[in-house]
C-alpha cells in the first residue's frame, strides 16, 4: 500500500479570508513588526497583530502580517488545486483547498517579496 504524500499547511487569516502557506516556508510565527515586511500584499490586517515570519535567502527574514493563525493541517496532495490560467491571479496565489465548506487560497511567501 502506498502512502498518501501530504503537506502541511499553516493555516491564517486577513481581513476575513482565510489563506493556507506550506509550513517548510515558515520559520516562526511573531508579532507584527513593520520592519523587514514584504507590506500588505493580501490586505490590511484588521485586527490582529501577529507575523508569520520566513527566509528569503541568505538569512533575511521577512514578515507578512495576519490577523489569526488557525494552526497546522496535515493536507493530502491530491486535494491541492492550482490556480487555473485564466484566472490572471498574482504570482504568490497558487491555489486552492476545500477544507469542508471553506476555501483556503494557498500562497507562496517567498513570491510575495519583490525582486531586487
Amino acid at each position: 500500500m502506498t502512502a498518501l504524500a501530504q503537506i502541511d499547511l499553516v493555516i491564517f487569516e486577513v481581513a476575513g479570508i482565510r489563506f493556507g502557506a506550506d509550513l517548510g516556508q515558515v520559520r516562526r510565527i511573531d508579532v507584527d513588526d513593520p520592519t523587514e515586511t514584504v507590506g500588505q500584499p493580501l490586505g490590511p490586517p484588521t485586527r490582529g497583530s501577529r507575523a508569520l515570519v520566513f527566509e528569503t535567502g541568505h538569512g533575511h527574514e521577512r514578515r507578512l502580517a495576519v490577523d489569526h493563525v488557525l494552526g497546522v493541517s496535515r493536507v493530502p496532495v491530491t486535494s491541492l488545486r492550482r490556480m487555473p490560467p485564466a484566472v490572471n491571479a498574482a504570482k504568490y496565489s497558487i491555489g486552492a483547498w476545500l477544507d469542508g465548506d471553506v476555501t483556503v487560497l494557498l500562497i507562496d511567501l517567498i513570491a510575495m517579496v519583490p525582486a531586487t
